[in-house]
């Protein structure tokens, strides 16, 4: 079964009425300033957002309370179509130098500096953050990773042991293992549905595994009626799974990104 993470952004997302601010095209990706936001001491948080319409992405920011601006890169076409993009280090970099560039003719802050930088990712979005983490100077940056039903990879061996394809997961693992100890905060969340290649919720399992943790089973409604099913923290990391093997249930993961963000770290 294949997933709407093969699916071109435009035909899944539903506009929503715009959102009081301003909105300024990048090399890669568009700038958003929410109306009214200004820095602390002149140092900007940043969400930097993979894969989504940016009027979802914008209501995600503002419905967090998160006192940041946001940068949308929205893709047409599959999985690899990020990794290609992002693993050239110039296009991050122009998203992050661009971002200052423009507050500061904006007049957003006189001398903006970059604070803390959030990521996230939905669906084939982690095409990008998968070469993200290959970067050390990115890696190290980062300090919040939000990955919203978007952790997939290959299988190896033999395709009946539904073997998770470790190379592919090595900078997430990192990343998960720096969270368990609080040097950073990562949270992963996955649905039931099934997939040809590794699922989400097989790459979640895989992480669990590959650090010593194992989720409790639990029955919560959050906001929206979304239905988490299981969870498990430690320190800085969080791993959620939610109901539902459908493609609808697979895009609540986008729509409750706002959710994910107010419990980031």
């Amino acid at each position: 079964m294949l997933l709407l993470l093969f699916t071109s952004v435009g035909s899944m997302m539903a506009q929503t009425q715009p959102l009081a601010g301003t909105r300024v095209n990048l090399t890669v990706g568009q700038l958003f300033v929410p109306q009214g936001y200004k820095p602390e001491k002149e140092r900007i948080h940043l969400v930097v957002h993979l894969h989504g319409a940016a009027s979802v992405a914008e209501q995600n920011l503002l419905r967090s309370g998160e006192p940041a601006v946001l940068v949308t890169v929205a893709l047409k076409g599959l999985s690899q179509v990020y990794a290609d993009l992002f693993s050239k280090p110039a296009s991050f970099r122009s998203i992050l130098d661009e971002t200052l560039q423009q507050l500061k003719r904006l007049k957003v802050a006189e001398n903006p500096t970059l604070g803390r930088l959030c990521v996230t990712s939905f669906s084939a979005g982690f095409g990008g953050v998968r070469e993200l983490l290959k970067v050390e100077e990115f890696y190290q940056r980062i300090d919040v990773l939000i990955m919203a039903d978007s952790i997939y990879a290959g299988i190896v061996g033999d395709p009946a042991q539904r073997q998770v394809d470790p190379n592919a997961m090595s900078g997430f693992l990192r990343f998960a293992r720096d969270a368990a100890e609080g040097k950073k905060s990562f949270i992963v969340t996955y649905s039931q549905v099934k997939t040809d290649y590794a699922s989400t919720a097989e790459t979640a399992h895989y992480l669990l595994t590959q650090i010593g943790g194992e989720a409790e089973s639990v029955q919560e409604t959050w906001a929206e009626g979304w239905q988490c099913v299981s969870r498990f923290q430690r320190k800085g990391l969080h791993i959620y799974g939610f109901a539902g093997d459908t493609g609808a249930d697979h895009m609540k993961h986008l729509h409750n990104l706002w959710q994910l963000m107010r419990r980031a770290q």
